[in-house]
């Protein structure tokens, strides 16, 4: 992540914040997600890190995974928001014949975030929202030979990418609100484990303070 575009989006946030202070539908939120998430990796990225092992194989691999997470924010008004959140993206699957060993493994990736929200209500209930901040993610490649006779080790990368994101809102009586929402994770990890974008579908229901 370009060191640069990182200080740009902390004084667009800073900015936001300043601009955002009127009260309305001012508080805290916290809420909880469950969902789908997407790998965006194909079997040859996973060709790709082993062969960094010296390891020469044809992959496949399982490109969707339970995702869930927890997020809790601060509402400025009614159209701003900033949130921080944790998300276990998923444990994608897969398997790598050698031609003479078959390695199995999982690619393991969790983010945490920090994001600004655009909110535009449609009625006093309906709200649609979107979502740009950053995402630091971490991944564990992990990797064990069938037979035991290749030589393979696990591998890990953490690293900091771009969060974008959609969703919709409804508010119910009591400050309790539920959501469909769309994350996506532009770059989770890296050559050594295999590099690729993930996105995660969810459905979320949460509390207003």
């Amino acid at each position: 992540m370009n060191k640069k575009a990182i200080a740009a989006f902390v004084l667009t946030l800073s900015s936001g914040l300043v601009a955002a202070q009127s009260a309305d539908k001012a508080g805290w939120y916290a809420g909880l997600d469950l969902g789908r998430s997407r790998l965006g990796m194909s079997g040859a990225d996973i060709d790709g890190a082993l062969a960094n092992q010296g390891v020469g194989g044809s992959s496949s691999v399982d490109r969707s995974d339970t995702g869930f997470g927890i997020n809790g924010g601060y509402r400025f008004n009614r159209n701003f928001a900033v949130e921080a959140g944790w998300a276990r993206l998923g444990d994608f699957s897969y398997s790598s014949n050698t031609g003479t060993d078959t390695i199995d493994g999982k690619f393991k990736a969790n983010a945490l975030s920090l994001a600004g929200l655009g909110i535009y209500p449609l009625t006093p209930n309906w709200s649609v929202y979107g979502k740009a901040g950053l995402a630091r993610t971490s991944v564990d490649l992990e990797a064990s030979s069938e037979t035991g006779a290749t030589a393979v080790s696990n591998q890990s990368h953490a690293g900091v990418g771009w969060l974008l994101g959609a969703g919709l809102t409804y508010d119910f009586s009591g400050g309790v609100f539920t959501k469909l929402g769309w994350d996506h994770y532009a770059s989770v990890g890296d050559a050594s484990t295999g590099q690729s974008a993930i996105d995660m579908y969810s459905l979320g229901v949460g509390m207003r303070f």
